[in-house]
């Protein structure tokens, strides 16, 4: 019994003493290990490179195991004060965030793990064009349905937002905000009747540095789903023949929907130049397009098959030359289309968000600014079985009339 309670006495003592240890780390009782008043030695051999909004500053750290990281202060702009530190086991560190290409100073200095700090050394940045201003330069600002598209390049991917307003009485409101780090920017605000509007937009970052206003005065148009009862197809020189006792009428014609009813269009044997198969249609009068929805042929057999649009182009025209050439008379609207098959799976397999997709229709958005057209061209590059014979169901256009 003795031998127990010796050792049950020994375990007290040992938890008292670790406890009252523990407690001594605790708190205001907190104090650094490694203890000394001396002044660290600077950084040596200080080198510049400067980058948009910034520079990369790169030195010699002296090999004292008393530092423990290097610390850089400077005023980004008039009003803000930045701090940057490095790890000792580094020989580089950034500044980010100036307002503008220009001389700016930056004081280095190691700071020791007794937070003792070596003399300054100061070194002068000249940052390249900062991106918020880069990207200001590139803001572009065009009429879109219900409001107004904004566009920006954002090269550097910088972390930036992008403010717009609206003047309608010769005072900015504010409209929207829109963040982003990607490298192509486009976004729109909506909610304004059809009518011409004074949009502005400028650029901030996250350091506070604000860009000027672009201003742009540009119409907001009216999206409606346009009037199918004035459209006509129209057939010229070398474009694709109907088969099968179809006619490109049938898809200006049907209801919103997919089905077995439809265009079935081969290749003109009469076709003379090299061009891309295609199709026309007149849409009555003049227009610019918003959307643009595909109803596909649906049969069981021929959803994302046969003559299925998956890589196509558009094209738009006030005045197309009669003799079907795909030449100046027309433009481009935007780039290769791609109809993507929802699922992914082999040609020949379906699942339920393919048939959705079908059922539904595939649209396509026309990028701005919008081009006014009364004809409008459909380039087949390739169907879905590699081909270039073309088969739709349904075409539903919106946009706004001229």
């Amino acid at each position: 019994m003795k031998n127990n309670k010796s050792i049950t006495c020994g375990l007290m003592a040992l938890l008292m003493a670790g406890f009252f240890s523990c407690q001594k780390q605790t708190g205001t009782n907190q104090e650094p290990l490694y203890k000394s008043t001396d002044k660290p030695p600077a950084v040596t051999n200080v080198k510049v490179i400067n980058i948009a909004g910034g520079a990369q500053i790169i030195y010699d750290i002296p090999p004292n195991p008393g530092i423990m990281y290097v610390q850089a202060d400077f005023m980004v702009n008039e009003k803000t004060k930045q701090q940057v530190k490095a790890s000792y086991f580094t020989d580089t560190l950034v500044v980010r965030g100036f307002a503008k290409s220009a001389d700016y100073k930056v004081t280095l200095r190691t700071v020791s793990r007794s937070e003792v700090t070596s003399d300054p050394v100061e070194v002068t940045v000249h940052p390249d064009t900062p991106p918020y201003l880069s990207v200001k330069q590139s803001l572009q600002i065009y009429g879109d349905f219900g409001g107004a598209n904004i566009q920006y390049q954002n090269p550097g991917s910088g972390d930036l937002a992008v403010v717009t307003l609206v003047d309608t009485t010769g005072k900015p409101e504010y409209v929207y905000t829109n963040y982003s780090k990607a490298v192509t920017g486009n976004f729109s605000i909506r909610g304004f009747g059809p009518g011409e509007r004074k949009y502005g937009a400028y650029v901030r970052d996250r350091w506070g540095n604000v860009s000027d206003t672009v201003w742009s005065k540009v119409r907001s148009m009216n999206e409606v789903v346009l009037d199918r009862s004035i459209m006509n197809a129209l057939v010229l020189p070398g474009d694709q023949t109907a088969c099968c006792g179809s006619d490109l009428n049938v898809p200006l014609r049907n209801g919103y929907s997919a089905g077995d009813w439809a265009f079935y269009g081969v290749p003109n044997n009469e076709k003379t130049d090299s061009l891309p198969e295609r199709v026309t249609v007149d849409m009555g009068k003049p227009v610019v397009l918003s959307r643009i929805r595909y109803y596909m042929r649906k049969n069981g057999g021929a959803e994302f098959r046969n003559g299925t649009l998956k890589y196509f182009k558009i094209y738009g025209s006030m005045s197309p030359n009669p003799n079907g050439a795909l030449d100046a008379s027309w433009t481009q609207i935007g780039d290769v289309f791609e109809l993507v098959k929802p699922s992914g799976l082999p040609y020949g397999q379906l699942d339920a968000a393919d048939q959705a997709e079908v059922n539904n229709g595939t649209e396509f958005i026309m990028p701005l600014p919008a081009v006014p057209m009364r004809y409008f061209r459909l380039v087949i590059l390739e169907n879905y079985s590699g081909g270039n014979g073309l088969e739709m169901a349904s075409l539903k256009f919106m946009g706004d009339y001229q």
